[in-house]
């Protein structure tokens, strides 16, 4: 992976490539299709396939006043991105990034990687205000040397996959469906912090992690996890609680999460959970016991919510 600095690709690499141009938040089905489809050329052709991405997600900088959240950190975007690609190039996406010609901007990627072809969704746009659609690119491609390839965009369930779609999916907390876009379950990682520790004097330790201020935010409510410490492979079921613990009345949202049939010390450890179900939202209980008495049913409901999980 190469990052760039804002005006320059890196170093001229050696050979041609296949290139694949995009924003690839959340790497979901339609971005895999796209690369699938490029890469599968580019074995044809006996050429290495280059993504290139952009940081920050270029909505946070378009109109950052409209921007819902991103599916995934930098470091998770790489991570799926490396699934596909031979290598990957990050461009910074500034204020002068955003004011560049599509020809300018294309003219540095042909002098860096020689594309033989340029794959893109059939909705991408480059350059100042868009003014770089794929009529626009085609044309430029020819000029330069390499053929444009559009790729049309992938459906399920009657409707375009996007990462737009998604985003809505997880805000009305549809985990299940938006896992089936993404292709993996909706993950939020975190150091684990102290908290209040009530829910270990009640028979419910949890891991507190503050969500994450960049990613979409998951709905208040209690779901069925699947939890990871550090970088372990180790898959342990989980029930996590999102909110802002009413009882409490501190207004500070939190994510709790109690590991299921686990009793480790996790404080200061990485602890990522991937969202499978909201079993319900949040709410208020008139005592301790009330709250108890809701958790241990929470609890049958998550294991239940995994055993159906497992069985997929």
């Amino acid at each position: 992976m190469t990052q760039t600095d804002s005006w320059s690709f890196p170093a001229a690499q050696d050979g041609r490539h296949v290139v694949s141009i995009g924003t690839f938040d959340g790497v979901h089905l339609g971005h895999q299709h796209l690369l699938e489809r490029a890469g599968a050329r580019a074995d044809e052709l006996g050429v290495p396939l280059l993504a290139v991405t952009f940081e920050p997600n270029p909505a946070q900088v378009i109109r950052p006043d409209k921007f819902r959240g991103r599916l995934h950190t930098p470091q998770q975007k790489l991570d799926r991105l490396e699934e596909h690609a031979d290598d990957i190039v990050v461009v910074p996406f500034t204020e002068t990034l955003m004011r560049e010609s599509p020809e300018s901007f294309l003219e540095r990627l042909v002098t860096s990687t020689d594309p033989v072809e340029v794959w893109v969704g059939e909705e991408f746009a480059l350059g100042h205000k868009r003014s770089g659609d794929i009529a626009r690119l085609t044309e430029i491609g020819a000029a330069l040397g390499f053929t444009l390839v559009a790729v049309a965009r992938r459906e399920f369930g009657g409707q375009v996959v996007s990462s737009s779609r998604i985003r809505q999916l997880i805000l009305d907390a549809d985990m299940e469906t938006a896992e089936l876009l993404l292709d993996y379950p909706y993950r939020i990682s975190g150091e684990v912090i102290k908290g209040a520790q009530i829910g270990r004097t009640i028979g419910f330790p949890t891991a507190n992690v503050v969500p994450p201020a960049l990613l979409v935010p998951v709905p208040d409510g209690i779901y069925a996890t699947i939890a990871f410490i550090d970088e372990s492979d180790e898959a342990r079921g989980a029930m996590t609680y999102i909110g802002t613990r009413p009882a409490l009345n501190t207004g500070e949202r939190l994510i709790e999460t109690h590991i299921l049939d686990y009793s480790g010390d996790l404080y200061g450890h990485v602890l990522h959970c991937d969202f499978l179900r909201r079993l319900r939202p949040d709410a208020t209980f008139d005592s301790l016991d009330a709250l108890v008495a809701q958790l241990k049913n929470d609890e049958i409901a998550a294991r239940k919510a995994l055993r159906e999980y497992n069985e997929l």
